[in-house]
């Protein structure tokens, strides 16, 4: 029968990986943290050559635009403009949905000229940028901008050296106000773009494949948590698109596709939440039936019930353009991964060995979702691990959750495999119970009816002779002995094991025990009417731990049999030898020798090589022998070939041995 260990059962393993797990996402925080602030006195941001990115929230003021009516003229205005407050690097703004208005002021000391400024927020619903010339006369006079295709929003301007420019920003979202902006030059920039389409090639590879592979699953097992986990995949791999800006690039702002999308939900971050809680609607369906709730957490079934009806109606209602959405969907995202938590250790704790995979799935994809989340509520700044923590996050999550499924099926293949056996074994047990039946029905109904033909003559009067009349009755009389030696024998079979382990066990010097028997079987053998040969090798110190009247009585037997089946005059041989620690005793005879069909089924209950034979006896003795020989930890078999007799072997293990 296969084994269902696996190696996350070891509960040392299990905690050694959560242990793991927790460091290497404490390592990846400590890389990817955001850059704490540092205060300077400076008031503008000052270019210098090769010194890649500028972090623009350090250097830059802002202004909640609470109507959103504002023009870049009002906000120039002395009385506007003196309501601007410093960021202090702050990126993040939590669910303060609205309209926002940024400046920063930007001096080239650098001989490049060409430079990008960039939001790292495609889910923004509207951003504009001026540039307003410092040395202008006109404070209206905008330099030309062009937008860069890409991802992200991204603007090229020209600053000659030692130019000053005043550059205002408007952002507008509906969800969590999250604008991190970045000033670079174009070959930086160029590097950066480059860089980040090579991960989001990998990742998205690596998601299609996962997807894929969860796909086949399920076509060739027609098993729903296949489904849903694909589709958990599909429609996260679609939110990160929306995230990242790569659907709204691989579409293009002019497409049908595009426009539709648009139309439907309003605005980007709207597309973004639909694909989001469609995924975790789907999460939610996968996870219910892997850790099988209903069976190990049942109480937290009302809640899966309850978030269940919820998803798809949260789903529906990003396409109604409802005022508060995005904060209702950040909402549900955080009761969601709460309820994972809870629902996953209860389920672990009960017993669940799913749960253990899917903790460690949890691990990383929380852990590394974390930043993602908590810039969200603005408890943390932008940072590469706020934007693509969920991507990184996702990878460890799919390979996890990948092990787990294969985990279920070799589980399915396990139990499966082992219901066949099971089945096969029953239908063994029946089939062997069924003969056994049926052979003892036949022992016990042949002699019955020779005495029910005798009673049946008496009572109807047959005259016999006297002399035959004795014979019937020595033959009834023979025949009721013969059943109740049949019965005794099936009751001794049945109590065999329980006597065993009541009676005590005795140290016994093999020398001088087994030649003791071999001489009183001798004289059996002779008193038959046979010859024997008998060979004794065994160490003169070994001592064997045996009941003696059990395997005397099994010797007996054994030579009974030899007896029986051997030509008048034929010759018995009786060994015995030891090596390396076992016993190995042989009784064989030279009679006409077993057919092979019958050499696997002669130790079997009831079993005769010839039921009509009236040499076969009950068919229990060697059942009986085989039994006896295996509560001694020993084992017995018969060689034979037909024609040429058959040899009986025990084998017994050696106790110890004694001093000399």
């Amino acid at each position: 029968m296969a084994s269902n260990k696996t190696i996350i059962a070891n509960n040392r393993f299990f905690i050694l990986a959560i242990i793991l797990l927790i460091l290497g996402v404490s390592i990846v925080w400590q890389l990817f943290a955001p850059t704490p602030y540092a205060p300077t006195s400076a008031d503008e941001i000052v270019l210098h050559e090769n010194e890649g990115v500028y972090n623009v929230n350090e250097q830059m003021d802002f202004l909640v635009d609470k109507n959103g009516k504002w023009t870049l003229e009002d906000v120039q205005s002395p009385q506007v403009n003196a309501q601007f407050q410093p960021a202090s690097g702050k990126s993040a703004f939590g669910l303060t949905a609205g309209t926002y208005w940024i400046r920063t002021t930007v001096t080239n000391q650098s001989p490049l000229e060409q430079w990008v400024i960039r939001l790292n927020n495609s889910v923004i619903e509207q951003f504009d940028m001026h540039i307003i010339d410092v040395q202008s006369d006109n404070p209206l006079h905008a330099r030309m901008i062009a937008k860069a295709d890409e991802h992200f929003y991204s603007y090229y301007f020209q600053l000659p050296k030692n130019d000053s420019v005043t550059i205002y920003m408007r952002a507008l979202i509906n969800g969590s106000m999250i604008i991190p902006i970045e000033l670079m030059d174009n070959n930086t920039f160029l590097s950066k773009l480059k860089n980040e389409y090579i991960f989001f090639g990998i990742y998205y590879g690596f998601v299609l494949l996962m997807a894929a592979y969860m796909l086949s699953l399920y076509i060739f097992n027609r098993m729903s948590v296949y489904l849903y986990y694909s589709l958990y995949i599909i429609c996260f791999s679609i939110s990160q698109l929306v995230w990242n800006g790569l659907l709204q690039q691989l579409l293009g702002a002019d497409s049908q596709l595009m426009a539709f999308l648009l139309h439907m939900f309003g605005n980007y971050e709207s597309i973004d939440y639909f694909f989001f809680i469609s995924s975790l609607w789907f999460g939610l369906l996968f996870l219910g039936k892997i850790l099988q709730i209903e069976v190990y957490a049942p109480r937290m079934m009302v809640v899966y019930r309850a978030l269940s009806i919820i998803s798809p109606l949260v789903v529906a209602a990003s396409l109604f353009h409802l005022p508060g959405y995005e904060t209702l969907a950040i909402l549900y995202e955080s009761l969601f991964a709460i309820l994972l938590v809870i629902s996953t250790i209860w389920c672990m704790y009960r017993g669940n060995p799913t749960a253990r995979y899917v903790i460690l799935a949890a691990i990383p994809f929380l852990g590394l979702a974390a930043p993602t989340i908590l810039n969200t509520y603005s408890l943390m700044q932008e940072s590469f691990l706020t934007h693509y923590g969920f991507q990184f996050g996702a990878i460890a999550e799919f390979l996890m959750f990948s092990i787990a499924l294969s985990y279920q099926i070799r589980q399915a293949r396990i139990d499966k495999e082992n219901a066949v056996q099971e089945m096969k074994l029953n239908e063994q047990i029946q089939q062997t119970r069924t003969e056994l039946l049926q052979n003892i029905s036949h022992d016990i109904r042949t002699p019955l009816t020779i005495v029910q033909g005798g009673i049946q003559a008496m009572i109807h009067g047959i005259v016999i002779e006297p002399s035959e009349n004795e014979d019937m009755l020595k033959s009834m009389y023979d025949e009721v002995l013969q059943i109740n030696t049949f019965i005794d024998h099936l009751f001794e079979l049945s109590r065999l094991k329980q006597a065993h382990e009541t009676s005590v066990l005795e140290s016994t010097p093999l020398m001088d025990w087994i030649s003791h028997q071999f001489d009183s079987l001798q004289s059996i053998i002779q008193l038959a009417g046979h010859q024997s040969k008998c060979s004794v090798s065994v160490d003169p110190q070994a001592v064997v731990k045996i009941h003696a009247h059990q395997i005397k009585r099994v010797l007996a037997n054994l030579v009974n049999n030899a007896c029986k089946f051997s030509p008048a005059g034929g010759t018995i041989h009786l060994s015995a030898s030891s090596k390396k620690g076992i016993v190995l005793i042989g009784v064989g005879d030279e009679g006409r020798g077993i057919p092979p069909e019958h050499l696997n089924s002669i130790f079997d209950r009831a079993y005769k090589v010839d039921p009509a034979d009236p040499k076969s006896g009950s068919g229990l003795g060697l059942a009986i022998a085989k039994e006896i020989v295996g509560l001694h930890n020993g084992a017995i078999w018969v060689e034979s070939q037909e024609g040429n007799g058959s040899r009986f072997f025990i084998k017994l293990p050696v106790d110890t041995f004694r001093s000399s």
